[in-house]
């Protein structure tokens, strides 16, 4: 079955990380003192007047279908026009209404078939108002739930076949080792554990699939190592194998037939395969014409999409054996909704499309090697008159609500966002809109709908079928909002202002959360992004600003701005530079510039806010007027169009309306054309107006947010491209750079960074954002932040996580104080942190057993010398971490030292010198100790002190310093496994009894050293980058208490 698309798991929104906004760099201080109402500037000349008009036209096109899932008897779905969800029979084509129903996100579907009943179930989860351990049962021939409860400890991951999958743990979220298949119906059989992941293996968020599985199995994503991986999961034994060849990678579409299990990845021409009982076998592959692309798999047939061009009814459909035998062409057109099909556990596909007359929903089965069809529901071609009831503007898309002879429907047109409006093709959203939806006024057919949901679409009010009120916010989002009635205030892609009819209460809603996070007293308030702005009732004039109004700091004023004005306004609306105020009817009404900490007056009335302008509709006069203060001040308000003034108190959102993201006007005329505008206002410059993502990466947690940086940086505007670029703030080094076309919103800039299996250093990056638009050639910085690796490739002589170096001071009791680094080239005493016995040798080794940490080797005084492993939130292992025996006899070696990597396999090797003079290499292996020794040297004795240093001169290979009896200080560089000739680095070393090779303190990327004197003073010499070194530094006093430095 398939398609199905994936990368590796995510974690629902909001992310349990800090979260820190980025602000514009034109942003000023949280805080404004009044200023006075600005008079009006001269009058700015009006720019010509483009404008496309879109007439009301009849609509000539196919029924729309949208399907939900596929059971082997029938199939749900909903249809233009019809409330709630369809269930329809393939054998009598007969539909039964589950009115009720509600499906819409997060619950995800499937349909079973329990073994002890003869008729199918629609599972769903999670069950509305239940926790994470139940699900539901629907009836689809009555619209009936059954709610079922899984045994305590467990919760829903999704069904396969007749079962439920169930893993262990609470949190249906996090990555689960264990989970069981229980029985849909429970009580008849025992669960069945999940077997054969590998060990140490964790199912990860979203375990199965969507889309990938039938009634003999299912195809699960697990983790292991920090990576990602596919398995197929057998519904009758629990047993998961592995499909070692399938890569997880974002946007892989996934197939599962009763005999294979394939993949392909958009823009590839080659389909990928498996049998399916041999998951571990070489691939074979499949190639298709570049100019289509694979909808879903039917036995050992791939069903192709290709344009038809000169058709708006959508593409054509082809059938490809998979043995290379002839294409034969199944339907002219295939409806949009269906464009990927819809799988039955039983291996056949449902799709939708014809060539014109005979559209309808038809069944595709494979028997003897052939493809064949069956008409399930026809779907009649209907021409159809259209009122508009409801208009926006949003980044560029036309948003239109049209009553259709009395079903509502969403249509979507680009109009572009440059300096003209273009008309492109419309789309009409499949499932329409209900008629339940609340209308903007009684008595009337008017919708007012908002803009900015993340996944597309439009915020509306609609009541369900028990007269409770929910926010739908865009295709999948539906949120229950307390009481009756009401109306949208205000809306952006994360929260949406509702002021409820009955009672008079206004509510705060985080849809990505299905979440009403506040209720309050009606009032004036915008949002923007993660901002919300209100108008204080007990202060007249004054606004306030709070972040992320649903966090621990809600009601925290992040900015209060004075309007000049003593009167408590009524209204706000906001955008990344302007804040819109107005008192009400016959009352006044202004603008602040939230950069340049400003505010001036415009005309009051019913306005909305643009990008550097307001539209306000003079009633009396019957038209559209446009007041200009993109430079800072208003010019005088000019005319734009005729509108005469309805029925209606207010008719924004309805028969008008701007896009303050895109920069058009629209508005509705007597003859349901609709008029797009072009404002003749230059477009702001864009800005980062929210940044989603946390500022610290912990690239080798098991938690996949955790584990990347995705970006997730939403621009105030559309732009014409991007590029992202992340760089090493020590090295200057760029270590990734991601690109992209055309973004309209409100998607976010971002990619994952790093990718799968690459580990950066640990330390501090800056990330980079700049942006074209309007046709600009030159790119705009629009923001740059700090981000942070932790726990990422340990650097040298690093004990903790954050990439600065640190110290172990030794006493002589053994006693160990922890010394952290400190950006500023300093160190800080953490105090004492570990005690090991007085007769310890301590000697840093790095990271040798590859877990992200800085490991110790301990030699005790009977010779013998163990590993203690590092952990998180230690600057160096104690005795009490895990350890390993690294040998014994070591104290024939009065030198041991890590210089760092002398064999280019990425691990810090070992130095050592026995009494007689002779250097020893041990090279770390992947068994987490070393290899035998091998002699490198030999006449190394008369040196009185040896220390590793790590990379001095910039070449990649670990280096060692050594000071003679002389006081002389040597550079022995670092080759392939040995050192090369010695070279002098200065003299009048004898006065220091301590050496450290304390890596780069400094952090300017080159590698220090630390010694102590006789008098117990610490000193600091700056590494040159070319085996050198600076002069001397002071660092503190007071060192002669320790018996070593390590």
């Amino acid at each position: 079955m398939g398609p199905s698309t994936h990368g590796p798991a995510e974690s629902p929104r909001p992310r349990a990380r800090r979260i820190t906004p980025r602000l514009a760099a034109a942003a000023l201080a949280f805080a404004s003192a009044a200023v006075p109402l600005a008079a009006s500037a001269p009058p700015a000349q009006a720019a010509a007047s483009q404008e496309i008009v879109i007439p009301a036209t009849n609509r000539i096109t196919p029924l729309e279908d949208t399907p939900v899932v596929a059971g082997t008897t029938g199939f749900l779905h909903q249809q233009e026009g019809k409330d709630g969800y369809l269930w329809t029979d393939y054998a009598t084509g007969a539909s039964t209404t589950l009115t009720g129903t509600v499906l819409s996100a997060p619950v995800r579907s499937s349909v079973a078939q329990p073994a002890d009943s003869e008729s199918e179930a629609i599972a769903i989860y999670p069950t509305p108002g239940k926790g994470v351990d139940w699900y539901g049962l629907v009836d689809p021939h009555t619209g009936e739930r059954h709610d079922v409860q899984l045994p305590p400890g467990v919760s829903v991951r999704g069904f396969v076949a007749d079962k439920v999958l169930a893993a262990h743990g609470r949190i249906p979220t996090a990555p689960e080792p264990e989970a069981v298949l229980v029985d849909i119906r429970q009580g008849t059989v025992e669960p069945l554990p999940v077997t054969g992941l590998p060990q140490g293996a964790e199912l990860t968020a979203r375990t199965l699939i969507d889309g990938v599985a039938d009634d003999q199995g299912a195809l699960i994503q697990y983790q292991d190592g920090g990576g990602f991986h596919y398995g197929l999961l057998d519904a009758v034994t629990g047993v998961v194998t592995p499909t070692p060849a399938v890569p997880v990678v974002y946007n892989l579409r996934l197939y599962l037939t009763p005999d294979r299990f394939a993949w392909w990845t958009p823009g590839d021409s080659t389909m990928h395969w498996v049998p399916r009982d041999d998951p571990s076998a070489t691939p074979r592959d499949f190639t298709f014409p570049k100019s289509s692309a694979p909808v879903t798999l039917v036995g050992d047939t791939v069903l192709t999409a290709s344009p038809a061009p000169g058709s708006t009814l959508g593409s054509k459909l082809t059938a490809l054996p998979l043995d290379g035998g002839e294409a034969k062409v199944l339907l002219d057109h295939v409806a949009s909704a269906y464009a990927t099909g819809l799988e039955a556990a039983d291996g056949s596909v449902l799709i939708a499309g014809g060539s014109g007359d005979d559209w309808a929903v038809r069944r595709f089965t494979q028997s003897a090697g052939e493809v064949s069809q069956k008409v399930i529901l026809p779907l009649s071609i209907t021409t159809t008159k259209s009122e508009v009831v409801g208009l926006s503007l949003f980044r560029g898309t036309l948003n239109t609500i049209a009553d259709l002879d009395g079903a509502l429907s969403l249509h979507q047109q680009d109009v572009g966002t440059t300096t003209t409006p273009t008309a492109n093709p419309v789309t009409l959203e499949p499932a329409g809109m209900p008629s339940s939806v609340v209308r903007c006024a009684t008595g009337s057919a008017c919708v007012r709908v908002a803009d900015g949901p993340r996944d597309g679409g439009v915020h509306y009010l609609y009541t369900d079928s028990t007269g409770l009120t929910y926010l739908q916010s865009g295709p999948v989002e539906s949120t229950h909002v307390p009481g009756t009635g009401g109306q949208i205030r205000d809306a952006s892609d994360e929260y949406v202002v509702v002021d409820g009819g009955s009672p008079k209460t206004q509510y705060i809603v985080k849809p990505s959360a299905f979440d009403v996070t506040r209720s309050r007293p009606v009032q004036a308030a915008a949002v923007w992004y993660d901002t919300l702005w209100s108008a204080s009732t007990s202060s007249p004039g004054t606004l306030i600003a709070e972040l992320n109004p649903d966090s621990a700091t809600a009601g925290t004023p992040s900015r209060t701005v004075k309007t000049g004005v003593a009167c408590v306004p009524t209204e706000l609306q906001a955008t990344a530079r302007w804040l819109y105020w107005w008192c009400g009817d016959g009352k006044q009404a202004g603008v602040y510039d939230l950069w340049n900490g400003r505010g001036f007056g415009v005309p009051s009335g019913q306005s909305m806010l643009g990008d550097g302008y307001v539209v306000r509709h003079d009633r009396t006069a019957g038209e559209l007027k446009l007041t200009d203060f993109h430079t800072g001040g208003p010019a005088a308000e000019r005319t734009i169009a005729d509108l005469p003034a309805g029925s209606l108190s207010d008719d924004r959102r309805i028969t008008w309306t701007v896009d303050k993201y895109g920069g058009h006007i629209a508005y509705v005329d007597g003859e349901d054309r609709v008029h797009v505008l072009a404002d003749g206002v230059p477009n702001s410059m864009p800005v980062i107006a929210r940044n989603g993502d946390a500022d610290e990466v912990v690239p080798r947690s098991k938690d996949t947010y955790a584990a990347h940086w995705n970006g997730d940086l939403y621009l105030s505007r559309p732009v014409d491209s991007w590029e992202l670029t992340i760089v090493n703030q020590i090295s200057k080094s760029e270590v990734a750079t991601f690109k992209g076309g055309a973004l309209r919103g409100p998607s976010p800039v971002g990619h994952g960074w790093p990718g799968t299996g690459v580990i950066p250093d640990s330390g501090s990056y800056t990330w980079e954002l700049t942006v074209k638009y309007d046709g600009g050639t030159l790119p705009i910085n629009v923001g740059s932040g700090v981000l942070h690796v932790s726990c990422g490739r340990l650097l040298t002589h690093v004990y903790d996580c954050d990439g600065i170096p640190d110290l172990l001071a030794v006493r002589s009791d053994g006693k160990t104080d922890s010394w952290t680094g400190l950006s500023t080239g300093g160190l800080h005493n953490d105090g004492l942190t570990a005690t090991w016995p007085a007769t310890s040798t301590l000697v840093p080794i790095g990271d040798l057993n590859n877990d992200g940490y800085a490991d110790l080797l301990v030699r005790d005084s009977t010779g013998n010398v163990r590993a203690y492993w590092g952990k998180d939130g230690q600057t160096g292992p104690s005795p009490s971490n895990a350890s390993a025996a690294i040998g014994t006899g070591w104290n024939k070696y009065n030198v041991l030292t890590s210089p760092g990597d002398l064999s280019d396999d990425g691990r810090a090797d070992l130095v050592t010198r026995d009494t007689a003079g002779d250097l020893w290499l041990h090279l770390a292996n992947d068994d987490d100790t070393f290899d035998a020794p091998v002699k490198i040297g030999s006449g190394q004795g008369g040196y009185t002190a040896m220390v590793g240093m790590g990379d001095l001169n910039g070449d990649g290979v670990g280096d060692l310093l050594a000071r003679d009896t002389a006081g002389d200080l040597w550079r022995l560089p670092g080759a392939d496994k040995r050192f090369a000739a010695k070279v002098k680095i200065s003299s009048g070393f004898s006065g220091y009894n301590a050496f450290v090779g304390i890596g780069d303190l400094t952090q300017d990327g080159k590698n220090d050293l630390l010694a102590r004197d006789t008098a117990g003073s610490l000193y600091l010499w700056a590494g040159t980058g070319t085996g050198g070194f600076g002069g001397r530094t002071t660092i503190s006093t007071g060192w002669n208490t320790y018996k070593t430095l390590v």
